[in-house]
């Protein structure tokens, strides 16, 4: 969780670099062929990661024999996914330098697809040391990278060569370490009775992951081939805020997603407890998070970004809001999966992308990078709404309470609003977010939506 917090702050720190450097039109190119890239990616691993990971745990002795195996599938469907990827660049006719971004930044996919199941091997093996260390140090030189490309004048797809480069190291590195520390060799097997046993057990996964990350990265890919690469960089700039949020409610899913399982089994009360307590936990970061950010969004573009970005200020308002629907969405997901009913999950993912991509059909044309994070918004809602229909159904939870939860935590989040507003005059951002925090974190505690007595139990968690 560390090293993933850490990444984020590196990350987001590059882009808003590069994004004051080298202008809206090719931040709007470089994003979206990282976009098309991260679509065709999920094609590579569908899922057979996580079955490898599973089943690696469960039997550590015949974890070579899976590696390669995993290792061989993704091979042909590398070799499948790069292929379908070129033909859809030349069906789309995209400009040559776009097309030569994503087709170097495909070799990429190609060596991270590869680093997902070597460091699945080590997680299996209880050990993310390895991993967090390269996370950090692969985004760490992937910045010095871009940014020694973008002040020396290089053309734009040396910014795709600072992933390419840090990836192939990060290749060459788990591989050793594999290699060296557990004696697993990184060799692909063609053995077609395993092969089709692993997409049997990885199809669901596999569906899933396909429908999300579809539903997560088109819009960019739709509003550069149809309103241009300025929109796309306009969009990507709120979306690369708000997205950098979402370690909160994945870093709890993974903790939560066992409990969910064995409380399903042993003890539903138990069940609906841990559920209710991740929603109010999620609620509680995420309202202030939102409305916070909606206030400030003017100062936070023109500060950070310039005045170049301007026409992002009303993206980065709207998208905002959808993060309080998108945490929720984290443990209403993990939840469906827990209790059996991944098929409801994937089947709420499909209708989802549908919707927000005939949204994003509609309302770009008309209204550009305000249109796609009107849709994205209007799909955090419409998931968060289905799931929640859906877990209701499969257990009695108790909507008062939700509802009384959430009027405090407006109430709090007005509060907040309020001391944002009038602290106009202070020239310092800083202290404006910290008063304002106080006053939010004071209206909840004395309208008992959260007690002392928890928030100094929270504080012993994070630091155990």
């Amino acid at each position: 969780m560390i090293a993933s917090v850490c990444q984020k702050v590196i990350s987001l720190i590059y882009f808003t670099i590069l994004a004051r450097q080298i202008g809206p039109t090719n931040i709007g190119i470089y994003t979206s062929a990282l976009a098309m890239t991260t679509i065709f990616v999920i094609f590579v691993d569908l899922g057979f990661t996580n079955v490898f990971i599973r089943e690696s745990a469960r039997d550590k002795a015949g974890m070579q024999k899976l590696l390669s195996s995993v290792l061989g599938a993704k091979l042909l469907c590398g070799a499948a996914s790069y292929a379908a990827m070129f033909i859809t660049l030349k069906a789309l006719n995209f400009e040559p330098e776009f097309t030569l971004m994503v087709i170097i930044s495909g070799i990429t996919m190609l060596f991270d697809s590869f680093n997902l199941t070597t460091y699945g091997a080590l997680r299996a093996q209880n050990n993310l040391r390895y991993e967090s260390f390269s996370l950090l140090a692969s985004q760490f030189l992937s910045m010095i990278i871009g940014l020694t490309a973008v002040f020396l004048g290089l053309p734009i797809y040396f910014l795709i060569l600072a992933f390419t480069i840090p990836s192939s190291l990060n290749s060459l590195y788990s591989a050793t370490i594999l290699r060296r520390k557990y004696g697993l060799r990184v060799t692909p097997a063609f053995e077609w009775p395993e092969l089709k046993r692993i997409a049997i057990m990885s199809l669901p996964f596999a569906l899933a992951a396909i429908f999300g990350r579809i539903y997560s990265y088109v819009d960019v890919i739709m509003l550069k081939k149809i309103a241009g690469n300025v929109a796309a960089g306009i969009y990507s700039t709120p979306s690369k805020i708000t997205f950098a949020f979402q370690f909160i409610p994945m870093a709890l899913v993974a903790s939560l997603y066992p409990r969910f399982s064995q409380y399903f089994a042993e003890d539903k009360e138990k069940l609906k407890q841990l559920f209710l307590d991740s929603l109010r936990y999620l609620l509680i970061i995420a309202i202030p998070i939102s409305v916070g950010i909606a206030i400030l969004s003017r100062d936070i573009i023109l500060l950070f970004f310039t005045a170049k970005y301007a026409p992002s200020i009303l993206p980065l308002r709207i998208l905002i809001i959808s993060l309080v629907f998108s945490f929720i969405s984290f443990p209403i997901g993990s939840f469906l999966n827990a209790v059996n009913k991944q098929n409801v999950q994937t089947g709420i993912t499909a209708v989802i992308l549908f919707f927000n991509f005939t949204l994003n059909l509609i309302l770009i044309p008309r209204l550009g990078a305000v249109g796609a994070a009107i849709a994205a918004l209007s799909g955090n809602i419409l998931l968060a709404a289905l799931g929640y229909f859906y877990v209701v159904k499969l257990m009695a939870i108790r909507q008062k309470y939700i509802l009384k939860l959430t009027v405090k935590l407006i109430l709090g989040a007005i509060t907040m609003a309020i001391v944002l507003i009038y602290s106009r005059d202070l020239n310092n951002l800083l202290a404006r977010v910290i008063l304002a925090g106080a006053a939010y974190l004071a209206t909840i505690v004395s309208l008992k939506a959260i007690t002392v007595l928890e928030i100094k139990q929270i504080t012993s968690l994070i630091k155990k």
